[in-house]
């Protein structure tokens, strides 16, 4: 009985999360309320306020899980499986620019946003987020420092540095995509973003 519950309980937070993340992609942090957030839940909002004491501890928690694993699923997870990580960057960045659904590509990325929102107003949020974006930064080497240690990228390759500007060249990208709405603007993003790193690969 004490799991079932448990597992209910869980299950709310998770509702709870997904609601609130659409909300907020969709209007942004600062123009969502809580009860806009529970009447999408059709929940009350003492469930609500059971999990999370306030929208701002929830805006944290949406930032430090549920992006931080969005990231991790879309960016760094998928080039396990790419013995060239260059080729993994490349395919994952191509692979959400074409599945973007075209009325996401209006509301750019949603880590970008929040970044953008809350980073000068909250210094809390700065953290978490700062956070995400390293560890998607350090994601991203350590992925390009295998590729250099098993042969497929040139050694002179400056791993760290490399995955700042992968990680500034995808959440850039996005950032543009939500002003030009032009998915052939991403797609030449990608071409240069291509271009850059083709030169560090050895073509194994």
């Amino acid at each position: 009985m004490e799991r079932l519950v448990k597992r209910d309980s869980e299950k709310t937070r998770a509702q709870i999360l997904d609601v609130a993340f659409i909300e907020i992609y969709m209007n942004s942090f600062q123009a969502v309320s809580v009860d806009q957030i529970v009447a999408k839940t059709k929940m009350t909002k003492g469930a609500f306020f059971h999990h999370f004491p306030s929208k701002k501890e929830l805006g944290y928690v949406l930032a430090n899980e549920y992006l931080r694993d969005m990231m991790e699923e879309r960016w760094i997870k998928p080039l396990r499986v790419y013995k060239d990580p260059v080729q993994g960057i490349l395919h994952c960045f191509k692979k959400n620019i074409v599945e973007i659904p075209d009325e996401f590509m209006a509301c750019g990325c949603p880590l970008n946003n929040l970044c953008q929102e809350m980073s000068t107003v909250d210094p809390k949020f700065r953290e978490i987020l700062s956070s995400v974006l390293g560890a998607w930064i350090e994601g991203t080497r350590e992925h390009l420092e295998r590729g250099k240690s098993e042969g497929y990228l040139k050694k002179n390759l400056n791993s760290q540095q490399m995955a700042q500007y992968i990680v500034m060249a995808q959440e850039g990208a996005y950032g543009m995509g939500k002003v030009f709405r032009d998915r052939k603007l991403l797609q030449s993003l990608h071409a240069a973003l291509k271009e850059h790193l083709e030169p560090y690969r050895l073509g194994k």
